[in-house]
């Protein structure tokens, strides 16, 4: 899958993650449900990350970037951010809402889908059955 570094705008591959369990996390600035996740995000690429994790920061928002990375910056946000690819919307079909959470294994399967704002009772416990 391809996506756009949010602060570059360079190609952001996850072929290039090998071995990594990824959470992806569909979000909008100006979604107050996606405000309510991000201390949860947080936490989960810090305890996890370790082991093999990592959340990437998928924004549909339509802002400029220079004002998303302020947001970020300001929500503490330390993960990767990026906008989606021509076709990764696509890949990931259906997106019910935003935000929307979905966890990948290293080859890119999905493995399970979170309407958002998710339990992270649920999440937790999905990431850790597949560390």
């Amino acid at each position: 899958m391809c996506f756009l570094d949010l602060a570059t705008g360079q190609a952001f591959e996850t072929q290039n993650l090998k071995g990594k369990l990824l959470l992806l996390n569909l979000w909008a600035a100006w979604s107050p449900a996606t405000a309510k996740e991000l201390p949860e995000l947080i936490a989960l690429q810090e305890k996890f990350s370790g082991k093999g994790l990592l959340v990437l920061g998928v924004c549909l928002d339509d802002a400029p970037p220079a004002g998303l990375l302020v947001f970020a910056e300001r929500q503490g946000i330390r993960y990767p951010l990026v906008r989606p690819g021509e076709t990764t919307l696509d890949q990931l079909n259906p997106i019910e809402t935003i935000p929307y959470t979905l966890l990948l294994n290293p080859e890119g399967k999905i493995l399970q889908r979170f309407r958002g704002p998710f339990k992270p009772s649920e999440v937790r416990e999905a990431i850790e059955k597949n560390l």
